[in-house]
């Protein structure tokens, strides 16, 4: 494994952030990152706004609103004229929101970047939000919101949000609720608009076959117009104080277990330490969750363990679905490992190739590249961490996760979705 990662990192390593990277924050607060690379004139960037659900007076606007920009625009004014000069080339443009952040990116050829942010900047100035557009789309996300509660792992989370980020913008998914989207109208996505538009919210990272100097006059070009001004976002820990288990009826034969447990603020050390301890815990077949719960006891359909990074009331989850009749010994148990996994030096060795491997073969894409610099600045860990990333978890120990484990897992809200 040891020699595949090396090889990997000489053939990917220059995907990762480095010193021909250039950072520029425009008068209007706007920051650009470039990354020039060689190859078959391929450019993609990723326009990232700060905010995500921070802020949302109706929960879902935000959703919606991003989908909307790519629907028309006044110069563009069909969703087949905004896609068209990205197609035409092979390439498509994209929307996304998240909690803490929401995208549009694209892909091209480099020749026709400045056709392609000719687009950007009309779908980001000038959406026309047109009303049978909106009422679609709103339809289109009341089916998603539904279409969700269908599928175990996903109700489950409904209401671990509800448990584990009460009060909190994390409370619901990005997609809103029925009642909030139903209530959408026009002028609130102009509101929201405006929000997310200043420039101190936007971060915009492209990477391509392209001189870094013209990709650099080009962005300029296309963001120099915005507002100033930014989202003022209270990031807070919000950690779990009382143990809590939420018991949810759902129709089915199986039953979902899902627990949330504290974990440490992004960027620390322990953020990189819990990382490691999530891999060992719970990415793939060799990890203690499979082998402790599916191997030899015989509960899980599934098995796994998440640690996103957030903002906000950062957690570490662990999900199992088993059987009904198996659910109370498989929380019992899936507790038990998490609070108490016996880590060995093997797995985490394990664990941080799989983390260094998995980051490094992320980077084979222009898009992913310009996605992660982004990222990175967005959140505010500078864009800088693409490139210390996979060394700051090469650098974890067995004794850093085991300090992480002792001072973190303690606490927890956990749901179960049982017939």
């Amino acid at each position: 494994m040891t020699r595949l990662l090396i090889l990997l990192f000489a053939i990917v390593g220059f995907a990762v952030g480095g010193s021909n990277v250039v950072e520029k924050t425009l008068p209007n607060g706007v920051t650009l990152i470039v990354k020039e690379t060689k190859g078959k004139g391929i450019v993609s960037a990723v326009i990232f706004f700060k905010g995500g659900q921070y802020g949302e007076k109706l929960k879902g606007e935000t959703h919606l609103l991003l989908t909307l920009l790519i629907k028309g625009s006044k110069n563009y004014p069909s969703s087949y004229d905004v896609s068209l000069p990205f197609e035409s080339q092979g390439g498509y443009i994209y929307t996304s929101s998240g909690d803490d952040f929401s995208e549009l990116g694209f892909s091209t050829r480099a020749e026709k970047l400045e056709e392609a942010l000719k687009v950007v900047r009309d779908v980001i100035e000038n959406p026309l939000l047109k009303e049978e557009d909106i009422e679609r789309e709103k339809k289109n996300t009341l089916v998603a919101i539904r279409s969700k509660r269908e599928r175990g792992m996903e109700f489950a989370m409904e209401h671990m949000r509800k448990l584990t980020y009460r009060g909190t913008p994390y409370e619901t998914t990005p997609l809103g609720t029925e009642e909030s989207v139903s209530a959408v109208s026009r002028e609130d996505l102009l509101r929201r608009l405006e929000e997310l538009r200043k420039g101190g919210n936007i971060v915009v990272s492209l990477v391509g076959d392209i001189h870094k100097g013209k990709a650099l006059k080009l962005l300029e070009e296309t963001f120099y117009n915005l507002k100033p001004g930014v989202m003022s976002i209270e990031e807070k820990d919000n950690p779990i104080t009382k143990e809590e288990v939420v018991r949810v009826k759902r129709e089915g034969t199986q039953a979902t277990i899902l627990c949330a447990l504290n974990a440490p603020q992004k960027g620390t050390a322990d953020y990189y330490s819990f990382k490691v301890l999530t891999s060992a815990l719970g990415d793939g077949m060799t990890s203690k969750l499979f082998v402790e719960l599916r191997e030899k006891k015989g509960y899980a359909y599934a098995t796994y363990a998440f640690y996103p990074t957030k903002l906000s009331s950062p957690r570490l989850f662990a999900y199992i679905g088993t059987s009904p009749e198996k659910k109370e010994n498989a929380l019992e148990d899936l507790l038990r490992v998490v609070r108490n996994p016996k880590l060995t030096e093997e797995d985490i060795e394990l664990a941080k190739n799989k983390i260094v491997g998995d980051f490094l073969l992320d980077h084979q894409t222009r898009l992913r590249q310009a996605w992660y610099l982004g990222f990175y600045e967005v959140m505010g860990l500078g864009w800088e961490t693409d490139k210390s990333y996979p060394e700051r978890i090469r650098k974890v120990s067995l004794k850093d996760v085991e300090k992480s484990v002792e001072k973190y897992i303690n606490k927890y809200h956990c749901v179960v979705v049982e017939p």
